[in-house]
C-alpha cells in the first residue's frame, strides 16, 4: 500500500515537473519582451525586488545576472545568442583593456566587432540564421567603448562584473538606445537611485507602452489588409491611406520601445539617453534623421562621419562621407534591396538639401513640414514593401499607375475602422501632448490617467497578443 502511495506521489511530482517544463517552453518560445505579460507581471518585479533588497555593493552582480536572464528569455532560449553575447563582451573587454595599455588593442576589439557583425550578414545574405537578438546594438557599444578608449575619452574598465553590468544592461540591450559609454561609465559608479527618479522612470515605461500597444499594434493592422487585398489591386487613396498607417506604425513602435527602456533605466537609477527628440517637428530629412533614433545618428556621426573628415573637406568629399554613412545605415538594417533602396532614397534627399533645397524651404516652415512628411513616407515605401519589385508597385498605386485611382471608394470600410487610431497617431506625433505632459505629469491625475492607460495595455495583450518589435530584427 505504501509503495503504490509513494507511486502515486512521484506520479503527481513528475506531471508538475512536466507542466512547469512546457510552460518555460511556451514563455521560451515567445520571446519575451519589454512589452510582454512576462516580462511585466514575472520578470520585472522580480528583479526590481531583488534590486532594491541587495545591498548596493551588490548591484552590479545583480544586474549582470538579471541581464543574462533577460537575454536568455528574449532570446527563446537560444545557446547561439547567449555564445555571442558572451564572446562579444570578452572581445570587447579585452579589446578594451589592451587599447589602454598598448592601443594596439583597439585593432583587435574593432575588427572582432566588425567580422563578427559581417559574417551574421552574410549568413543573412545566404539564407542562413537570423541576427541573434540585439547583436547590431551590442556591437556599436563595444566599437564606441573600444575607440573612446583608443582617443583618451574613456579608461578601461577592469572589473570584470562593472563591465558586464554595463555592456549587458537589459533596458538598452535589445534595440538601444546606443549608451554614451563615457556617461554610462559615471552612472555605473553611482546610480542614482531615488524615489523621484522611480517615480518618473514608471511613468515614462507605461507612455511608451501605451505608444506600443494601443497605437503601434492597431495601426499595424492597416498595412495588413493592404497585403491581405494585394498592393497592385488597392487603389491609390487606399495606398496613401497605409502608407501613412504604416508609417505611423513604425514610429510609434520604436519610439514606444525607446520610452520604455529609458524609462527602465531611470528606474534602476541610470540615464540612458532619450532616442526621439520630435523628428517630426523637422524641417528636412537631415534634420529628421538627427532627431530620430538619435542615438544610432549620433553613433554614425561620432564613430564614421567625422573620422571620415565629416564636412570639412569639400563638397565633394562631404557627398562622399554622406554616401558611405548612409549605405552603411541600409547595410545595418539588412542586405534586402529594398533597405539599400531606402537608404539611397534618403541621401538622395539630403544631397538635394545640401546643394539647393534649403534655401527654398527656409522660406516657409509650411512647406517644409509638407516637404518633410511626403519626403518620409515616399523614403519609407522601400521600407514597407521589403523589396525594390513590391516598391515600384507601391509607387505606382500612390501615383496613379494602372488605374489606382479606379475604385477609389475601396479605402472607406477601414477607414471607418482605423480613423480613430489613424488620428490619434497624428496628433501624438506634433510636440503638443508632449509639452502638455510635462506641465500635468507631476499631477495625482496624471498617474490616475496612466494607471488606466497601463490596465488597457494589459487587456489589449492579452485579448489580442503584441506584435514584435520593428526593430528587433535589426
Amino acid at each position: 500500500m505504501r509503495k503504490a502511495n509513494y507511486s502515486t506521489c512521484f506520479d503527481r511530482r513528475f506531471r508538475n515537473i512536466h507542466r512547469g517544463a512546457g510552460k518555460l517552453r511556451r514563455v521560451l518560445g515567445k520571446k519575451m519582451q519589454l512589452s510582454s505579460i512576462e516580462f511585466m507581471f514575472y520578470f520585472l518585479p522580480a528583479f526590481l525586488a531583488v534590486w532594491f533588497i541587495v545591498p548596493r555593493r551588490h548591484s552590479k552582480l545583480v544586474l549582470t545576472a538579471g541581464s543574462l536572464i533577460f537575454y536568455w528569455f528574449a532570446s527563446g532560449g537560444s545557446v547561439l545568442a547567449m555564445a555571442v553575447l558572451a564572446a562579444s563582451a570578452a572581445v570587447t573587454y579585452l579589446g578594451g583593456v589592451l587599447t589602454e595599455k598598448y592601443r594596439r588593442g583597439a585593432v583587435l576589439g574593432l575588427f572582432a566587432a566588425l567580422l563578427a557583425l559581417g559574417l551574421t550578414f552574410m549568413k543573412l545574405w545566404s539564407g542562413g540564421a537570423l541576427l541573434p537578438v540585439g547583436m547590431s546594438f551590442y556591437i556599436f557599444s563595444s566599437i564606441a567603448y573600444i575607440a573612446d578608449i583608443y582617443r583618451g575619452k574613456l579608461p578601461a574598465e577592469r572589473n570584470v562584473i562593472t563591465f558586464l553590468a554595463g555592456f549587458s544592461m537589459f533596458p538598452k540591450l535589445l534595440s538601444g538606445p546606443v549608451a554614451e559609454p563615457e556617461r554610462l561609465a559615471r552612472d555605473l559608479r553611482r546610480p542614482h537611485r531615488t524615489g523621484v527618479t522611480f517615480h518618473m522612470g514608471l511613468q515614462q515605461f507605461i507612455l511608451g507602452l501605451g505608444m506600443k500597444v494601443v497605437l503601434a499594434d492597431r495601426l499595424g493592422g492597416l498595412w495588413g489588409q493592404a497585403l491581405t487585398v494585394g498592393l497592385e489591386s488597392v487603389s491609390g487613396p487606399f495606398m496613401w491611406l497605409a502608407m501613412v498607417s504604416w508609417s505611423m506604425r513604425l514610429y510609434f513602435d520604436f519610439a514606444g520601445y525607446s520610452l520604455m527602456a529609458v524609462g527602465l533605466g531611470h528606474m534602476l537609477g541610470f540615464h540612458l539617453p532619450m532616442n526621439f527628440l520630435e523628428p517630426f517637428s523637422s524641417g528636412t530629412v537631415s534634420e529628421f534623421y538627427r532627431r530620430w533614433h538619435a542615438t544610432l545618428g549620433r553613433w554614425f556621426r561620432e564613430y564614421i562621419y567625422i573620422p571620415l573628415g565629416g564636412s570639412r573637406r569639400g563638397t565633394a568629399r562631404t557627398i562622399l562621407n554622406l554616401l558611405v554613412v548612409w549605405a552603411l545605415t541600409g547595410f545595418w538594417h539588412g542586405v534586402g534591396s529594398g533597405y539599400m533602396l531606402w537608404a539611397g532614397i534618403t541621401f538622395v534627399f539630403i544631397l538635394m538639401e545640401r546643394l539647393w533645397l534649403r534655401k527654398l524651404l527656409d522660406k516657409t516652415r509650411v512647406l517644409c513640414h509638407v516637404y518633410l512628411v511626403l519626403a518620409i513616407i515616399m523614403s519609407w515605401v522601400p521600407f514597407a514593401a521589403g523589396s525594390v519589385g513590391a516598391a515600384v508597385t507601391v509607387f505606382g498605386r500612390l501615383f496613379g499607375a494602372g488605374g489606382s485611382f479606379q475604385n477609389v471608394g475601396d479605402f472607406l470600410p477601414w477607414l471607418r475602422d482605423y480613423w480613430p487610431f489613424v488620428t490619434l497617431g497624428a496628433v501624438f506625433m506634433t510636440p503638443v501632448p508632449g509639452r502638455l505632459w510635462l506641465r500635468v505629469r507631476r499631477s495625482g491625475w496624471a498617474d490616475v490617467l496612466l494607471f488606466v492607460l497601463f490596465w488597457v495595455c494589459v487587456y489589449l495583450i492579452a485579448t489580442s497578443g503584441i506584435d514584435p518589435f520593428m526593430y528587433s530584427v535589426f
